[in-house]
């Protein structure tokens, strides 16, 4: 955000500057912002808003949503503000695209009593009734009686900023998908990427090939008139709206309804589980081909929009490799034959490719035109792909994995640059199991450039990292990096470990924290740094996708998951602000700020988890309300590698856990900040309620952690000082222990003590 303050003081000798009650409203950061000295429009309402034009823009409707009070005057009413709007020749009625203009101009000023809006498209227009609304919340909530006189000066960096919706594994009924349409564009995000087909359903009924719905929808699917509608309503709103269709794996569901489109042998019976299972359709088959001309004519009359999602990500290869082998070909020729195919049936229906960043592998060319989205790490953005126009970045966008939302804003759509090999020197081998996954890694935790550190998992492809470090006296070394897996935390070997060839140590995933092992290799060289880790990215990035899969999301989920992530993901497509100590602090306040903005004008519910509550706690849902303040769902798939691991992972498996009711982060930890004196009443409370909540439906083992936790707040926050080395190494155990999962959940607590653990450590101790 740039500030361009006219000095004056009572418009001659004070500067101007924003008030602080509006320091932290606008959200995303705007592309400049201008303070003039003198106020700006009373808040005795605004004129002008049913003067707006209506259809096909819908632009009077948003402004007397978002602003529901402006047209009700008080006394001093003839002294309210105009509000004015002027827009280009490119706003009548079309099917938004990518690359239209979004930018726009607001402008307040007492003198003329008018509030100005200009934008060149209704897009721009809908973003400058968005920022409106902000400061007129903020301003009204402050009990300002009145705004500041300012000019804002906004439009995107990216083009392409998108949320994907399963709808696949767990439907959303069409009143959620409607309202998430608000949300998004509140957020400023302008593509609904909707995952319509996977293994475990087709939800999109067809008038062509009705053995779809009949025998492959898992008993829900929406009629072709209620995608239309749900495509005038995203458009309405300045939304496109990219429809999704899966090949050549994740086709289970296609496979009920017409096997012959298949490798053999087809599945018979529907799929309930979740995962990657071995069916494909045949490339080879024309058939396939024949269906797929067929539905892509069909979905052209319902969505207008150029581009067109072919899924392309985990194929398992059994089924090609036998096909393969049996023809004589290679599994590069079927690939090669594939991606023709697609591309010239694409081509016939006048649409472009967007696929998984799976498809980028394939040694045949994609399409002309092609949009690759990198879900599998930072190495996907650095793929060198033939054919391809552009990249998505959906990697660190992932809502359904309850990442704090500090660590989605910190992802840069762009690759960061290359780290530096490692310089020869004593390496370290890392392993560790995540859940269902294993985690393996080597670091060069010294070197004149930094530590050094690469990962590769069962879930992603191989990363490499420059970790900062961190200070801690009880161990060899302690590194901090945001990895493709979430917020990354190393604990080397304690120093009772020097000399040691192996040592168990921790690492914390998120909110989440796990044992590893640290296997000395001795000196080692740049020649072990990955290859794969030194591709140069060779497409342009054209913004991103924020995902919500729905294994562990369904309407009640929402909410829950669209809040502090959701508005992380849209600010850094749309500004992509430089990541700095002062921006990441700011980051609290201004979400909260975002959230309450988006909550008054009904974008946001303020109790999405009130009805599971009371399901799970009938007799006191206030009570368990309270305990869920101090609880977070496990970060990254630790849910879902917990419900795998005991055979639940599944539709079978109902989301009626506390878990599917807590949001990705507790509110009440940026609520207490690093306030002592909010920490220690925080603490009475807690201690207080502990007893009662004996009886609600929750671990009995994670009320013992709280308890444990509750008794070392009062050993961190009650004094300043330093902390006796055994103090801190007890209390570091205690955090370690605490923050493993129970029932899919943690306490949220853990990660605010350690931040203060750190900063009681006793200076110069240690290493």
């Amino acid at each position: 955000m740039s500030f361009s303050l006219d000095l004056a003081a009572d418009l001659a000798t004070q500067p101007a500057v924003l008030p602080s009650f509006l320091s932290s409203t606008l959200w995303p950061l705007p592309l400049a912002l201008d303070v003039r000295p003198g106020p700006g429009p009373a808040l005795l309402g605004l004129q002008g808003l049913a003067e707006l034009p209506e259809q096909p823009l819908g632009l009077r409707d948003l402004a007397q949503a978002l602003l529901p009070e402006a047209d009700r005057y008080g006394p001093g009413a003839g002294r309210a503000a105009r509000l004015s709007l002027s827009l280009g020749a490119q706003a009548g009625p079309s099917w938004p695209a990518l690359g239209d203009k979004e930018s726009f101009r607001l402008r307040l000023r007492l003198s003329e009593r008018v509030v100005q809006l200009r934008a060149e498209t209704a897009a721009g227009a809908r973003h400058g009734l968005h920022a409106l609304s902000q400061l007129w919340h903020a301003a009204r909530s402050a009990g300002a009686t009145g705004l500041p006189a300012l000019l804002i000066e906004d439009a995107p960096l990216y083009p392409w900023r998108g949320l994907l919706v399963d709808v696949a594994r767990r439907p959303l009924p069409m009143d959620a998908l409607l309202r998430l349409l608000d949300t998004m564009a509140a957020a400023r995000l302008n593509v609904l990427h909707w995952h319509l087909c996977d293994d475990q359903a087709w939800r999109l009924a067809s008038e062509r090939f009705p053995r779809l719905q009949a025998c492959a929808d898992g008993g829900f699917h929406y009629s072709l008139a209620q995608a239309r509608h749900l495509v005038s309503e995203a458009a309405a709103r300045g939304i496109r709206v990219l429809p999704e269709l899966d090949l050549p794996g994740h086709c289970w569901a296609l496979g009920l309804a017409y096997p012959e489109l298949l490798c053999p042998p087809a599945p018979t019976r529907p799929q309930r589980g979740f995962g990657v299972f071995p069916c494909a359709v045949d490339p080879l088959n024309e058939a396939l081909y024949a269906f797929l001309d067929g539905l892509l004519g069909e979905w052209a009359t319902v969505f207008p929009d150029r581009y067109l999602h072919l899924g392309g990500d985990e194929l398992a290869p059994q089924a090609w490799e036998a096909l393969a082998a049996s023809r004589g070909l290679s599994l590069a020729q079927l690939q090669s034959h594939y991606l023709g195919r697609v591309g010239a049936l694409l081509q016939r229906h006048g649409r472009r490719l967007v696929a998984w960043d799976e498809l980028g592998e394939a040694q045949a060319p994609l399409p002309a035109g092609s949009v690759l989205q990198a879900w599998r790490g930072e190495g996907a953005l650095r793929q060198v792909v033939r054919g391809a126009q552009g990249r998505l970045r959906s990697a660190g966008y992932y809502l359904d994995q309850a990442h704090a939302a500090a660590y989605h804003w910190r992802r840069r759509p762009q690759a960061p640059a290359q780290a530096r090999p490692p310089e020869p020197g004593t390496a370290w081998a890392l392993q560790a199991q995540l859940g269902a996954w294993q985690l393996q890694g080597r670091c060069w935790p010294e070197g004149r450039h930094g530590p050094r550190l690469w990962l590769r998992s069962s879930g992603t492809l191989i990363e490499g990292l420059a970790p900062q470090r961190v200070r801690d006296p009880a161990c060899q070394w302690r590194l901090l990096c945001d990895s493709d897996l979430g917020e990354l935390e190393l604990w080397g070997p304690g120093l009772e470990a020097l000399g040691k060839d192996e040592a168990g140590a921790w690492l914390r995933l998120g909110n989440l924290r796990l044992p590893c092992v640290w296997r000395a290799l001795g000196e080692q060289a740049a020649e072990d740094w990955p290859s794969a880790l030194l591709q140069p990215g060779d497409l342009p990035v054209l913004g991103g996708e924020a995902a919500l899969w729905s294994e562990l999301i369904e309407a009640p989920q929402l909410d829950l998951r669209c809040g502090s992530g959701l508005l992380a993901v849209a600010e850094r497509l749309w500004r992509d602000p430089v990541v700095e100590e002062a921006s990441l602090a700011a980051l609290p306040t201004r979400l909260a700020a975002a959230q309450s903005w988006l909550q008054a004008c009904g974008r946001l519910a303020a109790e999405p988890a009130a009805d599971l509550f009371q399901i799970l706690a009938p007799a006191e849902p206030a009570a368990l309300r309270a305990l869920a303040l101090w609880l977070e769902p496990g970060a990254g798939y630790a849910r879902q590698h917990a419900k795998k691991l005991r055979d639940a992972y599944s539709l079978d498996e109902p989301l009626n856990r506390l878990a599917d009711a807590l949001p990705s982060e507790s509110p009440l930890m940026a609520q207490l900040g690093d306030s002592p004196s909010a920490w220690l009443a925080a603490l009475q409370q807690l201690r207080q309620a502990l007893p009662g909540w004996q009886s609600l439906p929750v671990a009995p083992r994670l009320l013992a952690r709280l308890d444990g936790l509750a008794r070392l707040v009062q050993a961190l926050w009650a004094e300043a000082g330093p902390m006796l080395k055994g103090h801190a190494i007890a209390a570091q155990a205690c955090l370690h222990e605490g923050a493993a999962l129970v029932d899919e959940m943690v306490p949220a607590l853990v990660n605010p003590l350690q931040r203060r653990l750190d900063a009681r450590r006793e200076p110069g101790a240690g290493l």
